[in-house]
């Protein structure tokens, strides 16, 4: 990517504010030099400064982009909330001007993500970063969990009116009725399944372990640096239960468009990593936490009730495969994990038995696999032709 002159991507008025917010964080005078784009994006901005150093711009947006404004709040609390980490999992918060709608944070440089391990790596690289990614998240969640007040305080002072919530809550109670509906449409039997769907959130929070939930943890959210990861974008970021995080690993990643299925072989030493990193802090998961990871499943599924009566319209194309190849993987993996717990059994036949039937009505459909972690002959995911993978 090639920089541009900073007027480009930069307006004057947001350039000065730039520089005098780095001139307070740096101790010294600043000057921007150029400006860049971000993965094409227009409100994520790298600066790079006379001196030779560089750091990172985040845009509010306007009110046209509602959710981004929301959002903009959202991560200055989180950021600043994690300033205080004494071993940074998430950029710096270098300083924000709320007036003018910027904040300025740690530029992790370019470099690889775990998408670029997982999509264009080699088996190893992509299960050494997945136990880096896990420890991370490890980190985060461990540390995060005392926090609870400091980031209410500065939720209110820059997200005023945001829930504190991650917003898992409400993706279930929007997506159950097209879901049961999708369910029904199916033939499969629906008893019963409504009042598991209330238990899911009770569930959630038996293991009793709340914290700074990053709420959007997909692979392309990190940067991987020297053997250890950092986790940005922290627009969807909550305080509640922190398995909404971990199950990321087991859905596999519910909101991301770089999906494929993830073996066990290698998920599950990414999974001890996670829960090895939150034992050495103290952190005892206690015998709910499996139930808890199989209800954070089932809410990704039902959040997706909607696409789910689409997809059997018409799939679409997002990423690195379709629809139809994520929800059936979503639902198998769902079903194992509830039954390993034996929890939620209504859900969970349910789930089975939508598994089976979109299966026949969609012979053919493969769930593809990364190519890093797949086995000779197996379908892969699709590379974007616009990503390109770090180095």
């Amino acid at each position: 990517m090639t920089d541009s002159p900073a007027g480009q991507a930069l307006p004057g008025a947001e350039r000065r504010a730039a520089e005098a917010l780095l001139a307070h964080a740096w101790g010294e005078r600043t000057e921007v030099r150029a400006a860049e784009a971000i993965w094409g994006r227009s409100h994520v901005v790298r600066l790079h400064l006379r001196s030779g150093r560089t750091a990172v711009l985040k845009r509010r947006g306007g009110l046209k982009h509602g959710r981004r404004a929301r959002g903009f709040g959202v991560e200055l609390a989180a950021l600043e909330c994690l300033n205080a980490m004494p071993a940074p999992v998430a950029p710096r918060l270098l300083g924000a001007d709320p007036r003018a709608g910027i904040l300025l944070m740690e530029d992790l440089a370019p470099g690889p993500s775990l998408a670029d391990s997982l999509l264009a790596g080699t088996r190893e690289r992509a299960q050494a970063d997945l136990i880096a990614y896990a420890r991370a998240l490890g980190s985060l969640h461990a540390w995060s969990r005392e926090q609870a007040t400091g980031l209410a305080r500065l939720r209110a002072r820059h997200a005023p009116g945001v829930p504190l919530d991650p917003g898992w809550a409400g993706g279930v109670e929007r997506g159950r009725g097209p879901f049961l509906a999708a369910a029904a449409g199916l033939g499969v039997a629906v008893a019963g399944a409504a009042a598991e769907m209330d238990e899911l959130a009770p569930m959630l929070n038996a293991p009793g372990l709340p914290g700074l939930v990053h709420g959007d943890a997909c692979p392309d959210n990190v940067r991987l640096t020297g053997g250890g990861c950092r986790v940005f974008d922290f627009e969807r970021s909550g305080w509640g239960p922190v398995v909404l995080d971990a199950a990321y690993l087991l859905a596999p990643f519910p909101s991301c468009w770089c999906f494929a299925s993830l073996p066990a072989g290698a998920a599950a030493p990414a999974v001890d990593a996670y829960r090895g990193c939150l034992a050495a802090a103290g952190v005892d998961l206690g015998p709910d936490w499996d139930a808890a990871v199989a209800a954070a499943l089932a809410g990704w599924i039902i959040g997706w009730g909607e696409a789910i009566a689409g997809a059997l319209a018409e799939d679409r194309e997002w990423g690195t495969t379709t629809m139809r190849p994520r929800l059936l993987a979503w639902l198998r993996n769902f079903t194992a994990s509830a039954g390993g717990a034996r929890v939620l059994p209504r859900l969970q036949a349910l789930a089975g038995a939508m598994h089976d039937r979109l299966s026949s009505r969609w012979p053919g459909v493969p769930v593809p696999d990364y190519p890093a972690l797949a086995p000779p002959g197996a379908a892969l995911a699709r590379v974007p032709g616009r990503w390109r993978p770090a180095q």
